[in-house]
């Protein structure tokens, strides 16, 4: 029966906040990163530069000097075997000042290089330099490109409106950093709290030695990680979860909902969660009035 009702998405296991990361570079400090991510539950995404790899350089950032090596091709799978990878190109040029040509081969050919180190598909990235335009989105999805971060902060934990055009909420150097960490980790107040939240930080590993931030990082993960309550994925996991939810089937009425995808997902309706399995259908419960 048709009705006034509010249907809303939640996260898998019915769960109305998620947390991710997400890292760009390659760089040798990631390893570091990984095992504190790895130490709190928690689960993201590093960008890699193929043409840079195995690379050692020094850069000066925040007046210290700080390494910027690159790991070697042969490193990249086992360093990252529980994490996600992702297209950061193959040489890290600003995308928005190359010829069109050279921006679908350093999508393109990076995707093919990370795709035979891991040996999966690989369909995430992340703009050098966060600088995109309507053209590099375009060239991205032709390339077969799901999603792309930009660097721009959004101070929100909104779901993205343009999956490549994909804002973070913030820098981990960011001062406003622990401020939302705090307003994320609120009991949910279901009269003011409909839609879920998505904390989504980013940044650059070799960062947390320009800034001796290591210890602010994991004060960070340790207080955000190992809760019931927050679901820890990487960004593939969160861009193929949100679009499966995008496919679902109504009825008419909106009485049933199909899912045509091979994810699990869950919705909830008057307040109420439904698991809907992949290639099931459910039907909604509600009071006759």
């Amino acid at each position: 029966m048709l009705r006034l009702r509010r249907d809303v998405m939640l996260f898998p296991g019915g769960k109305k906040k998620a947390f991710t990361m997400s890292y760009d570079d390659g760089v040798t400090q990631d390893e570091q990163l990984i095992a504190l991510m790895e130490r709190y539950g928690i689960r993201g995404t590093f960008n890699l530069n193929p043409g840079l790899m195995g690379d050692n350089d020094w850069l000066v950032q925040g007046g210290t000097g700080v390494n910027h090596n690159k790991f070697s091709k042969d490193k990249i799978a086992e360093i990252y075997k529980n994490q996600e990878i992702a297209v950061h190109s193959m040489t890290h040029p600003d995308l928005t000042k190359v010829p069109v040509g050279m921006v679908s081969y350093e999508i393109a050919e990076c995707r093919k290089e990370l795709e035979e180190l891991v040996k999966h598909p690989v369909t995430g990235m992340a703009y050098p330099f966060g600088t995109w335009s309507t053209e590099v989105e375009q060239v991205a999805g032709l390339c077969g490109i799901t999603y792309a971060r930009t660097t721009k902060p959004t101070y929100a934990f909104s779901m993205p409106q343009d999956f490549l055009a994909w804002h973070p909420t913030c820098h981990h150097t960011d001062e406003k950093m622990f401020e939302l960490l705090d307003k994320f980790l609120e009991p949910i107040n279901q009269e003011r709290y409909m839609e879920p939240w998505l904390y989504y930080l980013w940044g650059h590993a070799y960062e947390f030695d320009s800034y001796n931030q290591w210890n602010e990082i994991e004060r960070f993960l340790k207080t955000v990680g190992n809760r019931e309550e927050i679901w820890y994925a990487t960004n593939g996991e969160i861009c193929e979860y949100i679009n499966a939810v995008k496919s679902l089937v109504y009825s008419a009425t909106g009485d049933y909902i199909y899912n045509p995808t091979c994810v699990d997902v869950w919705m909830q309706v008057d307040g109420k969660a439904y698991e809907i399995k992949a290639g099931e259908t459910i039907e909604i419960e509600y009071e006759h009035r």
